[in-house]
């Protein structure tokens, strides 16, 4: 095999007005939606995406390439789950994390602790650079199947948080190996179709998951819709999880 390309981060072409820019139009979407974050926080995540878009020259991170549209579509996007994170959370799994969304984000702007997984080694690699380059302490980025990672952290996440990586049923079934009673399983869909979220709820059940709350919004821009959907594990499952790697896709739950 080739060896992996080294992630080498460069400082932005884009020219200050350009970054001083985006950086204002970002913080007034924060502001415009409610949430409260110092615009050198912000600043971090605007960094994060132009690291993103520098690496996606060669590596294939997003097909978000416009600029306004991506501080929307990647860092609001990933920002507004922070209001539907209980208090109680220490501890945060990003399942499939791509580029680092939402868990650069997130970890740019709360005090938690942040893993982020995905099971493509070049992503994970982007993801290691561009951590270490913002200097987010609390981010560990880890290259494993989910399957695989669920045997040696079983019960150690306060919180799985995923986006759009796979269907509702999936995702109940990929996160709920590494929750504990109590802890929480947040799922961002765009607008998923009835079945799907039937589908979701009935794995939940089998999963011992029950959902405590749903939530809807539209982002800005008319760039799409939200459904937030927070499960909390409140009893063992009926069925012994994690199942071998590709069972949950070829054969959901529900």
């Amino acid at each position: 095999m080739p060896a992996a390309r080294t992630i080498d981060l460069q400082d932005f072409e884009i020219g200050q007005d350009r970054y001083d820019q985006l950086l204002s139009s970002l913080s007034a979407l924060v502001d415009e939606s409610g949430l409260s974050i110092s615009r050198d926080k912000l600043g971090l995540c605007l960094d994060h995406l132009l690291y993103v878009c520098q690496v996606n020259e060669y590596i294939n991170l997003t097909r978000i390439t416009d600029l306004d549209d991506a501080i929307v579509l990647h860092i609001l996007d990933s920002l507004l789950l922070e209001s539907y994170i209980p208090d109680s959370v220490e501890r945060v799994l990003d399942m499939g994390t791509g580029a680092g969304f939402p868990g650069i984000p997130l970890a740019a702007t709360t005090e938690l602790d942040y893993v982020l997984l995905d099971s493509v080694g070049k992503k994970i690699n982007a993801v290691k650079a561009f951590a270490e380059k913002l200097q987010l302490g609390n981010v560990a980025a880890v290259h494993s199947r989910l399957e695989d990672y669920a045997l040696e952290e079983s019960g150690r996440f306060d919180l799985v948080c995923a986006r759009a990586l796979a269907s509702m049923p999936v995702l109940v079934e990929y996160a709920t190996p590494f929750l504990r009673k109590g802890s929480y399983l947040m799922i961002s869909k765009g607008n998923p179709e009835q079945s799907e979220i039937d589908a979701g709820n009935a794995a939940a059940s089998m999963c011992g998951l029950e959902l405590v709350s749903h939530d809807e919004f539209d982002l800005p821009r008319d760039l799409g819709h939200r459904s937030i959907y927070l499960y909390k594990s409140v009893r063992a499952p009926k069925v012994q999880l994690p199942r071998p790697s590709g069972t949950a896709k070829r054969t959901p739950l529900a």
